[in-house]
């Protein structure tokens, strides 16, 4: 099943709350989950010259505060790498392409829309089973409690309170009007009308 949701940035804090919120809306917490090489979760990965795997602790321990094992793909290694690359790709041609949006609000309403009517409940191309129903019955089951309390982080700042608010004052710039007449005047003209 695909869950997608927008935000303003790619940083740590916004990956565990976007991860909290897949959760939430799931009803639980699967027992691993697949990510890139993000910077968010590993720091360095030395596994293609024999190393191991360096992975950031304070995402480790939001992993362990949820229950979860964290999975990497390897470098170069395509068979996991398109299961994470995959629905992006699916995202990017079926729903991003082409479309307007008045703000991130209008985006995410507007994703929201799209994964309930067309991308969850269409007949998947290699399981031919709609993915909602597929989670359904296969899926949701085998989740794990949701964590008894968000995660608390000890190494990030608390966010805060009204830091969301203030961000989503949309500045007001005035912009002056003119008819089309008076364009037409200033390229005749040559100058101010």
């Amino acid at each position: 099943m695909v869950r997608v949701q927008f935000y303003p940035r790619q940083d740590l804090r916004t990956l565990m709350l976007g991860l909290e919120t897949c959760f939430t809306a799931w009803g639980g917490v699967p027992h691993e989950v697949l990510f890139d090489q993000m910077r968010s979760v590993v720091t360095r990965d030395e596994r293609l010259g024999g190393g191991g795997l360096r992975q950031n602790l304070e995402f480790l321990r939001f992993a362990r505060h949820h229950h979860f094992r964290v999975r990497v793909c390897r470098p170069y290694r395509a068979k996991t790498k398109g299961k994470v690359e995959r629905p992006i790709r699916y995202l990017r041609e079926n729903f991003l392409y082409g479309r307007t949006f008045l703000s991130d609000a209008d985006l995410n309403a507007q994703v929201l829309d799209w994964l309930t009517t067309v991308a969850n409940p269409r007949d998947h191309g290699t399981t031919h089973v709609p993915p909602i129903e597929r989670f359904r019955a296969d899926e949701q089951h085998a989740l794990q409690p949701l964590a008894a309390r968000p995660y608390r982080s000890l190494v990030l700042p608390p966010t805060q309170p009204g830091a969301a608010a203030r961000a989503a004052v949309v500045p007001v710039v005035p912009v002056e009007r003119r008819s089309l007449a008076a364009y037409a005047q200033l390229t005749a003209a040559g100058g101010e009308p």
